[in-house]
């Protein structure tokens, strides 16, 4: 009898919960919602946050707020959001860092695929090699004709353990060019220092890079890639300068969310992100950062995130890839 009673109860506390659970996702959102940004303000991706975040609001009749949690190559804001409650109200803004982190950072507080759930898929762009403007460098012919400095070592900015790392080390290792690799917490710093002369070269998408081309304050050397941007058609491929092997290689943007939000949050967000991606303004303004949409399901993105992050761990083992 008594197993019956408490048998009884614990079903009907089930029921009340799932209750609880479908009203709250009925009138998601109800309070203001934070996209996480694993950098520093400044860079790509915090610019991408806040585009996304001003559409996004408008959507989902609710206030957005983008909230920069940088450190480790990406994997402070990352665990931040993985150990968030799954409501919808915590979502992250993910690059690249996401796949290439585990390869690097071997017990990470989170699963890369198991801990987060995708939302939706931003976009793609090439990775691009920026020098100081005063270097004269503009190519990578310019780079191997300069043997004194060559042979000293190019220093470039990297987020340690992040995207701009992974891609540095594959460049120097395909252009058999002497990279000297600086740890910096964000993008925005490591360009600064390009600028004031204090670093070389700095990987970034168009997305930071626009501003300091247009105002003539960096040379842009290559970008990754077969095809030539048409909103920087002047910047060649690194394909066309020979070379090889970089061509499949891209900065991606997404949204994800922690793993197990409820079906109708996600039907929510699904929504919301499908009507900021049909806003004319949002994608004219991605486009003039570079970055081409691509249309993927969450199922889709989810499979996309697991089989990037198998490729750069093939590649980081393969190559003996390490932080320095």
């Amino acid at each position: 009898m008594l197993h019956s009673i408490v048998a009884r109860a614990v079903a009907a506390a089930g029921l009340l919960a799932s209750l609880g659970v479908s009203a709250q996702a009925a009138g998601f959102p109800e309070r203001p919602i934070t996209i996480v940004v694993p950098y520093t303000p400044g860079g790509s991706s915090d610019v991408v946050a806040r585009l996304l975040g001003q559409q996004l609001a408008i959507e989902l009749k609710q206030s957005v707020l983008v909230e920069n949690r940088p450190g480790a190559g990406a994997t402070l804001g990352t665990a931040v959001v993985a150990k968030a409650p799954a409501d919808g109200y915590t979502v992250l803004l993910a690059d690249n860092a996401q796949t290439t982190a585990p390869s690097l950072y071997p017990r990470l507080p989170y699963d890369a695929v198991q801990s987060f759930q995708a939302l939706g898929m931003v976009g793609i762009a090439p990775a691009m090699l920026l020098s100081n403007q005063q270097s004269g460098l503009r190519s990578v012919k310019d780079m191997r004709e300069n043997t004194e400095r060559n042979r000293k070592g190019y220093t470039i900015g990297v987020g340690a353990g992040s995207p701009s790392h992974l891609i540095s080390a594959l460049f120097q290792q395909r252009s058999e060019l002497n990279l000297m690799m600086v740890p910096y917490k964000g993008a925005s710093q490591a360009a600064t220092d390009v600028v004031g002369g204090q670093i070389d070269l700095i990987f970034t998408n168009p997305a930071s890079a626009e501003q300091y081309l247009h105002a003539g304050r960096m040379n842009a050397i290559g970008m990754t890639g077969t095809q030539r941007l048409p909103t920087l058609a002047q910047v060649t491929t690194f394909q066309e300068q020979g070379v090889m092997g970089l061509e499949n290689v891209n900065y991606w943007f997404a949204l994800l969310a922690p793993a197990g939000l409820p079906g109708e949050v996600s039907q929510v967000w699904e929504k919301a992100i499908a009507a900021t991606f049909a806003n004319a303004a949002v994608m004219r303004r991605l486009q003039e950062l570079g970055i081409t949409q691509v249309p993927m399901t969450p199922a889709e993105l989810q499979l996309f995130i697991a089989q990037d992050r198998e490729t750069w761990a093939t590649l980081v083992k393969n190559n003996g890839m390490q932080l320095q």
